[in-house]
């Protein structure tokens, strides 16, 4: 100590040391208290990150596999028109055109829509529709639909695409990288999922939805407006972000590290130096679509945010030490020696306490003057962080309801447990509420299981299988009575009714008979009106639930129409003491479709037993009428070889004919009305363009037509067995050679019987073909 500090007075010394050693002291103290608060305000935001880029991943994934599962749903509605035999093979177009515009008036999920299908897939004749709407100009089918109509066509680059490419060679959909495209003249960010259109096992083409970046941007604001989200491929490419510029780019310009965390699927976080700043960045996995690699959330925080609040709380710390070091150092000053004692004994308390010591006591004895305040406010600051720590040690064993009395409004440590307590109890709030989800959902899924095992068993008998379904579905449900109604297959509209075909503790006064007409009552309005009834207030005496004890009306009542693929097969209706749940009707929703599946499925199977035992009866007719048959063709064959005889005499009488019209056109032309009205003829000429027909032939091959829709065909065209025979017979008859095949012509089997007409010098003038059916 200098000889200077020696030579001070005690009551310059006594605050000077005392100043000294309290701003020591503090100092500790605050040191000591900065890294826990440093290490609980990263804990705080870490974990307030990771919630919130949880929550938009899943929101986002919420809206994307939303769309993606309506898209691959509808895959099967294209697989079944083109499939489709009810379906007339030049309307299949426009009824998947009226399908998808009707999808997209109906799912709000989809903004927009479109199919690309494999050369002839959906029915056989893209060469009819060259440069039509809807397709390329090739004639293939290729719709695009956006906002509810048919916006453009799909070039035929596109099969190259990355879109169309993979789910073509691996046979699954997948979600593509973000890329420009040109929608109404604006070049707009977006990426697209594909879904593969599969017909027998064999790819037929794609259908998908587009997803633009800027729309899920606008998503991800909503969401957070506190940290800076982006989804991110599994390639690491940036997909949706606010700053469009960065869309398309790989995250973080290619950093190796979060390139090759991507790839392991899992969630991860860190600080990472981007452009000479901390950044705080959390990476949150969300699935997409069916078997594809999970992509990416991220949301960034500065570190400065990430560590505010130790911040303050550190300015807090130095500000009341401070105030201590001028507070201690007046005191000190103010009493001088005979307070030394005093003076002595409160810095060895406030020594104690900078050292995280707590269980102390003061001396009883009081004064009126700042030692006894300094003792008094020493007690209640003992007293205050007795009271805190006691908190924190409740927090820490989970007691997050317990209160806590702060030492004032600007308690700062106080206060920052009062927040983190909040805090904890918002999140066990929302765990508990995706808890219940979770568990709801579970239950919904173990009843779907069990319900698609019931419905595999007695699916041969209607009564055994709807007995069984209402009874296990009201005890699932917790319910106390319930009845299924089945439509009959009555062919007279008037004569359907809908039979209660099984029941649980039923007693329904109203139906004696079991049987209800559409339209009667609740169960028959449901029928109608194809949609489910849930009342909370049933009329008076409607149904009564029986016990031992007696009758008692029930609380609720749920009718749902078993409906699938819009048919309606009947009514299931519920009733209880206890509300139904919305998940609990949304189950009952479901299961009813697969009812109605089911009820489908036993339907198709009776009515084929029925047609085997009709087919099994028809054989043995048709056994029967075998005989008669073979002793007919007998007789047959002694018909047939008149007929030939006739045909040798009609084929000579037509040579000569045709050979005595030689040079003469006059002839020819008389010749050739004559044959025309005299015989089944066509006229072709030397090229093989068809002239004339007579009008027993137009008969046989029009089908409805006149004479001027055959003419000017080509004799291939025309010929009765097909474009193949035909050109390779006209090739012989070019060289003169007169032919005879057989054919059929129309319903009936024949002779064709073509000659070639040649001038002197043998060169073919024209050609008739003569239709000769088989008497």
């Amino acid at each position: 100590m200098s000889k200077n500090f020696r030579n001070l007075s005690v009551k310059v010394k006594i605050p000077l040391i005392i100043g000294i050693a309290s701003l020591f002291a503090l100092a500790l103290v605050c040191v000591l208290l900065m890294s826990p608060l440093r290490s609980m305000s990263f804990e705080d935001s870490s974990q307030i990150a990771r919630l919130s880029a949880e929550d938009a991943g899943y929101r986002l994934a919420e809206r994307i596999n939303g769309a993606a599962s309506v898209v691959r749903a509808y895959s099967g509605v294209v697989e079944l028109i083109a499939d489709s035999d009810v379906i007339p093979r030049e309307r299949k177009r426009e009824w998947l055109l009226a399908e998808m515009e009707m999808l997209l008036k109906r799912e709000t999920k989809l903004s927009s829509l479109w199919c690309t299908l494999e050369p002839d897939a959906l029915d056989g004749m893209d060469s009819l529709f060259i440069n039509r709407m809807a397709s390329d100009v090739n004639g293939i089918f290729c719709p695009w639909f956006a906002d509810g109509k048919l916006e453009s066509e799909t070039s035929e680059d596109d099969v190259n695409a990355e879109y169309y490419a993979v789910p073509k060679a691996t046979g699954r959909e997948v979600i593509t990288e973000p890329y420009w495209d040109d929608v109404e003249g604006e070049r707009i960010h977006m990426f697209s999922i594909s879904v593969p259109i599969m017909l027998h096992g064999e790819f037929i083409g794609v259908i998908g939805t587009d997803f633009y970046a800027e729309e899920l941007s606008e998503m991800i604001n909503n969401l957070d407006r506190n940290a800076i989200g982006k989804l991110i491929t599994n390639k690491g490419v940036i997909a949706v972000f606010h700053d469009a510029e960065q869309i398309g780019k790989l995250v973080e310009n290619g950093n190796r590290r979060i390139l090759k965390q991507l790839t392991e699927g899992k969630m991860f976080d860190g600080m990472y130096k981007v452009d000479g700043r901390d950044i705080y960045k959390v990476f949150v996995p969300v699935s997409l679509g069916e078997g594809n690699d999970p992509w990416y959330y991220a949301v960034d925080i500065p570190a400065k945010d990430v560590y505010s609040k130790a911040r303050t709380t550190a300015l807090y710390l130095i500000f009341f030490c401070f105030v201590g070091v001028v507070i201690i150092a007046f005191t000190g000053w103010i009493m001088m020696q005979p307070l030394l004692k005093d003076i002595t004994g409160i810095t060895d308390v406030i020594e104690q306490l900078s050292l995280g010591h707590i269980d102390l006591n003061i001396d009883e004895r009081r004064t009126e003057d700042e030692i006894g305040k300094m003792k008094n406010q020493l007690n209640l600051l003992i007293d205050g962080l007795k009271r805190t720590a006691n908190y924190a040690r409740e927090l820490g064993q989970g007691k997050l309801d317990a209160e806590h009395q702060t030492m004032s409004g600007g308690d700062v440590l106080g206060n920052s447990l009062l927040e983190m307590s909040r805090s904890l109890q918002d999140a066990s709030t929302r765990q508990a509420v995706r808890d219940k989800e979770e568990e709801q959902r579970n239950w919904g899924t173990a009843g779907l299981a069990k319900f698609s095992e019931i419905l595999r068993q007695d699916n041969n008998n209607i009564e055994t299988l709807s007995y069984n379904i209402v009874n296990n579905l009201v005890r699932y449900l917790d319910a106390n009575q319930g009845g299924i109604f089945i439509l009959n297959d009555a062919e007279n509209k008037e004569e359907r009714l809908l039979e209660l075909k099984g029941c649980y503790a039923y007693d329904r006064r109203k139906f004696f008979e079991k049987q209800i007409r559409p339209g009667e009552g609740l169960i028959g309005a449901c029928f109608l009106e194809r949609r489910p009834i849930y009342m909370t207030r049933i009329p008076p005496d409607y149904i009564n639930i029986c016990s031992g004890l007696g009758d008692a009306s029930p609380s609720v009542l749920l009718i749902c129409p078993l409906k699938v693929n819009d048919v309606i097969y009947g009514v299931i209706e519920i009733a209880s003491f206890n509300k139904f749940e919305p998940y609990q009707r949304e189950f009952v929703e479901k299961v009813s479709e697969s009812i109605a599946s089911t009820m489908s499925t036993v339907r198709i199977n009776m009515r084929t037993t029925k047609l085997l035992e009709q087919t099994r009866l028809q054989a043995e007719e048709m056994a029967n009428a075998e005989e008669e048959l073979r002793q007919n063709m007998e007789e047959m064959q002694a018909t047939q070889e008149e007929m030939r005889r006739r045909e040798i005499e009609k084929e000579k009488k037509i040579e000569e004919m045709t050979k005595e019209s030689l040079n003469n056109e006059y002839m020819a032309r008389t010749l050739n009305q004559a044959l025309l009205e005299t015989f089944d003829a066509i006229e072709f000429s030397e090229s093989g363009t068809l002239l004339s027909m007579s009008a027993s032939v137009l008969k046989i091959m029009g089908g409805g037509l006149t004479e001027k829709d055959f003419v000017g065909k080509s004799y291939a065209e025309t010929y009765p067995g097909g474009l193949e025979d035909g050109t390779k017979i006209w090739e012989r008859i070019k060289t003169g050679e007169r032919t005879t095949t057989y054919a059929n012509l129309g319903d009936t089997p024949g002779k064709v019987v073509s000659i070639p007409v040649t001038d002197k010098e043998g060169q073919l003038q024209k050609v008739i073909v003569f239709a000769l059916a088989e008497e």
